[in-house]
């Protein structure tokens, strides 16, 4: 995968990352903080062990339409595949793979990329951010052997963008060994049509639409626990492959994420965008074609209500959990 093309994926795990960063979460009774303590030290003692058999998926039928609904991660380990049958047949039977975004088909340049990420007003990175913030991101900027004075008139958004690619570097996990990747590249072998749940454009659309006020303060959150980061993603990844083993793990990391997130970052990173996923597969399961989709979504958009799963459930749905 291209410099280019890994900096594009980091969008996708931009929003898992941003509420692990908060330090606004209220603060947990004794025996919850050892229940969690004991979790974290069980899954850091395993922390190599990626090999499990974990997954999220769902089933949803109208008529003689279905559509799998598979939660996953945009980053992963080696070790996870082949996945557990029920997720590897769901994708054999399906005549449809439904991501997020087609990573092999993104239309976007970096001159694009420059126009909607840059200061159009003169102002720079350092005059919006706190003086303490800006001296450590220049730090991990320089771990990276980067000059975080050549990313001055980029907007906070963008730079967030390029720490969270710096966090997957950091962590055991890989956008190659993505779940989403995995099937996108099966599927263009096995030649099976990809339709775009979302796209790259509306992912860039919506970052660059946030106040610069919630951008701010989101990075310095996200600078102020970056030496964290690359360990809550490990976790993640392996909370979501033993995933059936310990379901509550996964939803409670993912949920408690979002605690003292920014309302604005929450309405629209996760939901409106799970409003608008559940639609489109709405629009999909009530075209009754009789044919079989694969989704493949971040397990955070089926656990954060409203959920495209809750959102299906509100339109009639029937949605069983299959694994």
């Amino acid at each position: 995968m291209s410099k280019f093309t890994s900096l594009i994926y980091s969008l996708l795990i931009m929003v898992l990352l941003i509420g692990c960063a908060s330090n606004n979460s209220s603060p947990l009774e004794n025996e919850e903080l050892n229940q969690q303590t004991d979790t974290e030290e069980k899954a850091n003692e395993t922390a190599l062990d990626y090999d499990g058999d974990g997954g999220f998926l769902w089933k949803v039928v109208n008529g003689e339409t279905t559509a799998y609904v598979l939660g996953s991660v945009h980053l992963g380990h080696e070790d996870y595949y082949p996945l557990v049958t029920e997720i590897e047949e769901a994708y054999e039977s399906s005549d449809v793979i439904l991501p997020e975004i087609n990573m092999f088909e993104v239309d976007i340049t970096k001159e694009e990329i420059n126009e909607m990420a840059l200061f159009d007003d003169g102002t720079t990175l350092d005059e919006v951010l706190s003086e303490e913030s800006y001296a450590k991101l220049s730090d991990i900027f320089e771990t990276h052997r980067m000059n975080v004075e050549d990313f001055k008139q980029y907007q906070p958004w963008f730079v967030e963008s390029l720490l969270t690619e710096f966090v997957a570097e950091e962590s055991d996990l890989s956008s190659e060994y993505g779940v989403d990747l995995y099937f996108l590249q099966r599927a263009l072998e096995d030649d099976k049509e990809i339709i775009e749940l979302e796209t790259i454009e509306g992912q860039y659309e919506m970052l660059t639409g946030f106040s610069m006020d919630t951008q701010v303060e989101t990075l310095e959150d996200y600078i102020g626990a970056y030496e964290d980061q690359a360990d809550w993603l490990n976790r993640l990844g392996y909370n979501w492959v033993h995933g059936n083993s310990n379901r509550d793990s996964l939803v409670n990391q993912l949920s408690d994420s979002f605690e003292g997130v920014d309302e604005e970052y929450q309405q629209e990173l996760n939901d409106n965008r799970n409003i608008n996923m559940a639609n489109k597969l709405d629009e999909i399961l009530q075209s009754d074609n009789g044919q079989t989709y694969f989704a493949i979504i971040g397990s955070l958009h089926t656990v954060i209500d409203p959920s495209v799963l809750s959102e299906l459930e509100e339109k009639g749905y029937d949605v069983e959990r299959i694994y």
